[in-house]
């Protein structure tokens, strides 16, 4: 049995590895003509190492000891119970620079099985298989597609016809800075969070440090005259006094910025011999650090559903069942994160600041079971 797979992100790669474990070769397209991540990291939740384990993919990561979530004076808000949360779900919280994690996922899949420079435009499905045509005129049949290309899917936009995704009033700049002369201690992190805005910084394990800030923006708004940078210091220079000094000892090459999109959940991922992965089926907002950690669920659930069932039909069912709901839930959740985030009147952000120094650590608990818990296999 032969899988194409469209896109050569988290969820395509995670989804090949697992597919070829099921017995299926597997065939992936990348429209970019070579594997390059940068400006990212990743944090990798319980849920991740569990299907990253599953998977057989060993990379290296930064433990997070302690996690503080600030208002963006500085003030202690809350800390999340991490000890707590890894003897709860069986494993550590840590962060991952988007790169390693990647390289990683294609040392175990294996070089020759990626198509670079490969540009999906469509697909259409010819009895028994379905044909992927490419932006050169050139086209491969397999008998299934996975769509893994990303937030603007070119195959969800065939299978499902729901329209492009919503922008969410956000801008999020990220960038990664040499650890060096600043005061963040390893294996710390820090959310702070203000009116309408919030900031956030991670060590990761090559003595780097990555930052993201999130503020309200017009979509597409360009970069003022002097750059990415002093867009950044502008919006958050006279934050806490460890924000501006990492904003000021990044390299403004090293500084990226990007509009902020999801989709609202869909009804359904798989239609004939076509379903979706990663954020081609759930594409949803930073702020619950979900996303990759939902894409590597997906795909070790799509290669058990592909081992367990007699056919096609049944194995799609079988994992719109398993991951369905989660990662739905995901998605809500991290867009009401966002929404809270995006306050900009003073008494909500009071009350918002508030709720959150009051919440008992053992709500957090049950409110991550739905997320981090061991998920139950359909049958």
């Amino acid at each position: 049995m032969k899988a194409l797979i469209a896109g050569a992100g988290i969820g395509g790669l995670a989804a090949g590895i697992a597919l070829r474990q099921a017995g299926l070769e597997v065939k992936l397209f990348e429209r970019s003509r070579e594997m390059r991540e940068i400006g990212a990291g990743l944090m990798i939740w319980p849920n991740g190492t569990r299907a990253l384990q599953a998977l057989g993919v060993e990379v290296r990561t930064m433990t997070i000891d302690r996690l503080f979530f600030c208002n963006w004076h500085g003030r202690h808000l809350m800390e999340p119970p991490l000890r707590a949360i890894a003897k709860r779900y069986g494993s550590d919280v840590s962060v991952v620079h988007r790169a390693d994690l990647q390289s990683a996922l294609v040392r175990s899949l294996g070089r020759e099985v990626l198509n670079l420079g490969a540009e999906v435009t469509g697909f259409e499905e010819a009895g028994a298989q379905v044909v992927l045509k490419l932006r050169d005129g050139s086209a491969d049949a397999g008998d299934l597609l996975i769509g893994a290309d990303g937030l603007r899917s070119v195959v969800r936009r065939q299978l499902l016809a729901d329209g492009d995704p919503v922008y969410l009033g956000a801008t999020i700049w990220r960038g990664m800075v040499s650890s060096e002369g600043l005061a963040i201690k390893p294996g710390h992190g820090f959310n702070w969070i203000g009116r309408g805005s919030e900031f956030l910084a991670f060590h990761l394990a090559d003595r780097r440090i990555y930052w993201a800030g999130v503020t309200k923006e017009p979509r597409g708004e360009r970069p003022g005259p002097a750059g990415n940078k002093q867009d950044v210091l502008d919006r958050f220079g006279r934050w806490a006094e460890d924000i501006p000094a990492l904003i000021a000892a990044t390299e403004p090459g090293a500084i990226l910025r990007n509009d902020m999109y999801d989709r609202p959940p869909a009804r359904r991922w798989s239609g004939g011999r076509v379903t979706l992965a990663g954020d081609a089926a759930h594409p949803m907002t930073p702020n619950q650090g979900q996303g990759a950690c939902q894409a590597l669920e997906d795909a070790v659930a799509l290669g058990e559903s592909l081992h367990r069932a007699p056919d096609l039909a049944t194995a799609f069912e079988l994992y719109e069942k398993r991951r369905m709901h989660r990662a739905n839930r995901a998605v809500a959740m991290s867009r009401q994160a966002s929404r809270g985030v995006h306050i900009e009147n003073a008494l909500l952000c009071a009350l918002r600041d508030g709720l959150a120094s009051a919440a008992p650590p053992r709500l957090l608990l049950r409110m991550l079971d739905g997320t981090l818990a061991a998920e139950p296999v359909q049958t």
